[in-house]
């Protein structure tokens, strides 16, 4: 099913950027761990469309 692996990091991708804009917006300066996911799920993507294609 990759299908649903690439629509699941996909939805991660999009709910930790909204993590790290909202820590941003309420001032909060701790978003290494937000950015660190972040980073693995944009990993995953793009990992997942490469080998399945889109």
């Amino acid at each position: 099913m990759p299908v649903l692996g690439t629509l699941a990091a996909a939805c991660l991708v999009l709910y930790f950027i909204g993590a790290v804009i909202a820590h941003l917006r309420v001032g909060s300066r701790n978003i290494v761990g937000g950015i660190v996911f972040l980073v693995t799920a944009v990993a995953a993507l793009v990992l997942g469309l490469a080998y399945h294609g889109p």
